[in-house]
């Protein structure tokens, strides 16, 4: 009777840790594991989104302009079921060619990423996504992309009003000359340098226009601050996050483009026009259609900028400027 009971007691016994283990891998209360699939998933959902890239080297070097303003298109992009592709658009002689790459991920920690179907390397760091890659002339590529809705991308060009965005080359303007009219008088009187009045942003108050000689005008303007639309907008790649003490010149086209981000102004753009003296009232802008002077008196300039809306209706913008 007694090696019965003992007999009952170990087969209670043995199923009493049976279940206790059960318990355990349905419930397992370590704080360890706990805190790793809370850092697994705030990785991930700083992960899944679209990503835009914004700077780009090769061994160290920063990738020349003219390649960036088709490696800018770029982007990534990371599901929530663990899916990625990431769209490279790459220079091609005077054209572009894409290349597509897809697959999945997996999340190994904080900040920490790996592609299960690549040899490149990734890593979240700072709020900017790093890529690196080895070509097969054993170069390295690193590419650095932020989060499309990032704020560095957020569009400010009517807070000062400015043309700054708008100003650009104009393929179809090319106004003929008109033998009948002559300006000789009218470009004598608005030789020199004329300053913008009636705005109110500090560094608006620098704009000018300065008509050099009988063909050229230098149409000046400034912008408190500058982000990364106007960097890609112009092809710069520039690490993130920027240096403390960025500056740059970038020249495109008519355009010359000063970055500084230890100026009160941290945005310069000097457009170098062609203009042609239409009538007594009305000077035109080779480059720029868009664009049209106003002489009111011999002291006040008008400049009169036309744009369609997003309804697709004419806007006009007028600014005045007087002679120093």
């Amino acid at each position: 009777m007694k090696k019965i009971l003992e007999s009952k007691n170990w087969t209670i016994l043995l199923l009493s840790i049976l279940f206790a283990g059960l318990v355990s891998c349905e419930d397992d209360g370590d704080p360890a594991n706990d805190l790793e699939t809370e850092e697994h998933a705030a990785t991930k959902q700083k992960l899944i989104g679209e990503w835009r890239l914004v700077s780009s080297t090769i061994d160290g070097e920063a990738v020349g302009k003219e390649d960036f303003s088709y490696l800018k298109k770029s982007t990534a992009t990371f599901n929530e079921d663990n899916t990625y592709k990431l769209v490279y658009m790459k220079r091609s002689g005077n054209s572009s060619s894409t290349s597509i790459i897809s697959g999945t991920y997996k999340v190994d920690g904080i900040n920490s990423v790996t592609f299960l179907d690549s040899t490149s390397e990734i890593e979240l760091m700072d709020g900017a996504l790093q890529i690196t890659s080895t070509s097969d002339d054993n170069k390295t590529q690193v590419d650095i992309f932020i989060r499309g809705d990032s704020e560095e991308f957020v569009d400010d060009e009517e807070s000062n009003g400015d043309l700054l965005e708008e100003v650009e080359e104009d393929n179809d303007s090319n106004p003929p000359d008109d033998p009948s009219f002559d300006g000789s008088a009218i470009i004598s009187q608005i030789q020199g340098v004329w300053e913008i009045t009636g705005v109110e942003d500090e560094c608006q108050k620098k704009n000018t226009l300065e008509f050099v000689d009988s063909e050229k005008v230098i149409f000046t303007q400034h912008k408190e601050t500058f982000n990364r639309n106007d960097l890609l907008k112009y092809n710069v790649s520039v690490n993130y996050p920027l240096g403390a003490n960025f500056s740059g010149v970038v020249t495109k086209g008519f355009n010359t483009i000063t970055f500084d981000n230890t100026a009160d102004c941290q945005f310069k753009k000097e457009s170098n026009l062609s203009y042609l003296v239409q009538d007594a009232e009305t000077i035109l802008i080779k480059e720029a259609s868009s664009l049209t002077f106003k002489i009111i008196d011999d002291t006040t300039i008008n400049l009169i900028f036309k744009y369609k809306d997003e309804d697709s209706k004419e806007q006009i913008k007028q600014y005045v400027y007087t002679k120093t």
